[in-house]
């Protein structure tokens, strides 16, 4: 039954999600790290949005390769990365779903380890893990993603008393390539309706299942080598942009995106509450109380009224999901 109470059973089938643009650089190390897993997945389903490299031939020389099923799905149009992990999920069939770039490297027990977790705790939503660092340049860093993210110790201890609310205030840390969610969970929301720009498939997912009550666990081992790279900042990240009025607007774009997300995603919740059965009173006040913030706060740097800064130094929202006065002043002056 879907979203059941009662454990599930155990060892089920595995799916792993991938999505591919132009990623011929790297692609074969991580399918290859696929390969050498201690737990095999059952099936490998990847979409290939549009690639130009040859991506597509490299995908069809290692799926000959691979000691378990693989599909693979090719766009005709690139339709950007929430688009594409949407395509490849629509054709997994297993009660877990691992999501994968196509530049990472993980370690041989990320599936083993992640695949546990969820058998042990059958009221969870889904698993992520913490990732270390690497780059062709600068070989092996120092800085974890949960430590770049600010993962702290005390912070994961708020996430275990409450998971959405920590998710909504400060950073993600909850990273696609280092995340595993139960199949049924994902069904419920497998439409992402939300501009990437604002919000991707991880935060998608793992906001839909903390707010229905099936919180993620937080597994503190590095599982994935996460690759820094040069293409990754042009492609993924869009570069550098020096230019004021451009990167303002890119702002304002992207904070606009966040908030329809948001929007969004607590809708989807208010739905699933009348198919489950579950008390989502708490969430929805939790979205509304961020949305209402993000609003306010795009208000205060167009605006630039002092009334608004004011209001926004003694707003507990901006102490806790901002940065305290030092966020209020800066959204007075305008900047982004």
């Amino acid at each position: 039954m879907l979203l059941s109470e009662t454990p599930r059973k155990r060892q089920g089938r595995v799916s792993v999600a991938m999505a591919t643009y132009n990623g011929a650089a790297y692609l074969r190390e991580q399918v290859y790290s696929l390969f050498a897993q201690t737990r095999l997945p059952d099936e490998l389903v990847v979409y290939d949005d549009a690639s130009s490299d040859g991506t597509q031939a490299l995908l069809r020389q290692i799926a000959a390769e691979a000691p378990f099923d693989v599909q693979i799905l090719e766009g005709a149009d690139n339709r950007g990365v929430n688009a594409a992990f949407q395509a490849a999920l629509e054709h997994c069939r297993g009660d877990t779903v691992f999501f994968c770039d196509q530049d990472d490297i993980w370690l041989p027990r990320k599936i083993e380890a992640c695949q546990d977790v969820l058998d042990a705790l059958p009221q969870s939503g889904f698993v992520f893990c913490d990732a270390s660092q690497f780059s062709a340049r600068a070989g092996d860093l120092d800085t974890s993603l949960w430590e770049l993210a600010r993962f702290s110790p005390r912070r994961r201890a708020a996430f275990r008393r409450d998971p959405l609310g920590t998710m909504l205030t400060g950073g993600n840390f909850v990273y696609g390539m280092a995340c595993a969610f139960r199949r049924d969970v994902l069904t419920l929301f497998q439409e992402i309706d939300c501009d990437p720009a604002g919000m991707t498939h991880d935060t998608w997912f793992a906001l839909h299942a903390s707010a229905l009550g099936l919180p993620g666990v937080a597994l503190p081992e590095q599982l994935v080598r996460y690759r820094r790279h040069d293409l990754q900042a042009s492609v993924v990240l869009g570069g550098v942009d020096t230019n004021a009025q451009s990167r303002m607007l890119k702002a304002q774009s992207r904070a606009a995106a966040l908030i329809a997300a948001l929007r969004n995603v607590r809708n989807n919740v208010l739905s699933a509450a009348s198919l489950t059965g579950r008390d989502v009173t708490i969430s929805l006040a939790c979205f509304d109380r961020k949305i209402a913030f993000l609003e306010a706060r795009e208000s205060l740097r167009r605006e630039r009224s002092l009334k608004g800064m004011l209001r926004g130094l003694v707003d507990p929202d901006y102490w806790a999901l901002a940065t305290g006065p030092a966020s209020a002043l800066r959204d007075y002056r305008g900047i982004w």
